[in-house]
């Protein structure tokens, strides 16, 4: 039988191999006389011959295939514009898909995707789209951001925020493969914090602040709070009365939504009670949250820094990178608040509970810190602004006398047991002699 795989034909009682290939026809000798080993061999004969023909068909295949890709992205590409590079960051800002980044963090994203933006316009102007960014390309900006001699977090972060702009508009700009993906992130060194502060220096800068720079560094003090956080509290947020601050810290409120309790301190609590009545509302600091709010945490930051300097406080030095970090600022006024509490010997779950921990860990670690133990912990803790007579500690309800009044009560005795109880909550709000 004649087939495409071949044939045998016998001749002498011996089976030939027949094949053809582009027209040219092949007989060899099997040298064998059994049909069945005869096939066997013929098999082996021409297999070579099929293995080309099928590479030969696949080839084809894959150039058909790739045909048809190019035909599709072209229909695609009149359906679908692609997005330009100029108008990237603004469809991102658009993508529904994109994270629910707060304001602050996507201006960072938006600062760093310019600095990508603006060099390819330089290096490349020949790429217009999205689409044009080609491994190769993320490769260049990778090593020109190592050029720069810029340290491994600030590496990170550029390459980060470029893949991310890659991976949220891929569907929309068309994109196949995110060349940011094949970048190697940097292992860096730790990270560089802020120094805490001296009690020494402490005393230099609170004591010579004036107006509502004065109030923030006693919320950064005496409230562990961080720069966003004070410069933007509220009235809202305060109970005088009580004295406590409730409020939500805004670095952690995208994560956890967890509230803060914190006492008072009889410092903080005095220069708050030094602003009228008339007054309490909205920002405490209305001046700093409208700088804050409108041109960032910098601004405010640069205020800080300078009284700092003047004061005789380097806030600058040499970091990992080619920038001077920032030594001392606003964020050193949180590690002395940690440290003030720990010296005063602030279990280190109270310490945490008053200036809030970053980690959910930390956080079910002090759920449990009661509100007494918060209050000593802060009173403790040194006056520094002024010479202001500190507040009398609020005096706490024992538990004891509320579990005994409480397994009495009944419907008999009920005024009796009101009476007591408003007794105790009297002797509570009196202030201490």
């Amino acid at each position: 039988m004649k087939t495409r795989k071949g044939y045998l034909i016998l001749r002498n009682k011996t089976y030939y191999a027949c094949w053809t290939v582009a027209g040219k026809k092949f007989v060899k000798t099997t040298s064998k006389t059994v049909r069945r080993e005869a096939e066997k061999r013929l098999a082996v004969m021409i297999e070579p011959f099929l293995v080309e023909d099928e590479i030969k068909t696949l080839q084809n295949v894959k150039t058909r295939i790739e045909g048809a890709k190019t035909e599709l992205a072209i229909l695609n590409g009149k359906r679908k514009p692609p997005i330009s590079i100029v108008a990237t960051w603004d469809n991102y800002e658009k993508a529904s898909n994109r994270p629910d980044s707060g304001k602050a963090t996507l201006g960072t994203y938006a600062l760093q995707w310019g600095c990508f933006e603006r060099w390819l316009v330089e290096k490349h102007p020949d790429i217009k789209s999205l689409r044009g960014v080609n491994m190769e390309i993320a490769g260049e900006y990778a090593a020109h951001l190592s050029g720069r001699g810029v340290t491994a977090n600030t590496f990170n972060k550029h390459v980060r925020v470029c893949e991310l702009v890659f991976r949220v508009l891929k569907d929309k700009a068309m994109i196949e493969d995110n060349p940011w993906e094949h970048i190697e992130r940097k292992k860096g060194l730790a990270p560089q914090s802020r120094r805490e502060l001296t009690v020494e220096e402490l005393k230099r800068i609170c004591q010579s602040a004036e107006g509502e720079l004065r109030l923030m560094l006693a919320l950064g003090l005496y409230l562990g709070a961080r720069l966003a956080d004070a410069a933007t509290m509220e009235w809202g947020n305060i109970d005088l009365k009580r004295g406590l601050i409730r409020y939500m810290p805004r670095k952690t409120a995208r994560r956890n939504g967890k509230e803060l309790t914190v006492p008072l301190h009889p410092t903080l609590a005095n220069i708050l009670a030094e602003i009228p009545p008339g007054n309490r509302k909205g920002y405490i600091l209305p001046e700093m949250a409208k700088l804050y709010t409108e041109t960032g945490p910098y601004a405010v930051s640069k205020i800080v820094q300078q009284h700092f300097e003047k004061n005789g406080i380097v806030t600058k030095r040499e970091g990992h990178g080619v920038r001077k970090v920032t030594s001392a600022g606003f964020h050193s006024l949180r590690h002395s608040a940690v440290s003030l509490l720990r010296e005063a010997g602030a279990p280190l779950s109270v310490t945490m509970a008053i200036v809030g921990h970053s980690t959910l860990a930390m956080h079910d670690t002090y759920t449990h810190v009661g509100e007494k133990a918060m209050k000593e912990a802060v009173a403790s803790m040194p006056v520094l602004i002024g010479n202001a007579p500190a507040l009398p500690l609020p005096k706490m309800i024992a538990a004891a006398p509320i579990s005994a009044l409480a397994d009495k009560l009944n419907g008999k005795n009920w005024q009796a047991v009101k009476k007591e109880l408003l007794t105790l909550a009297k002797q509570t709000n009196t202030p201490a002699s």
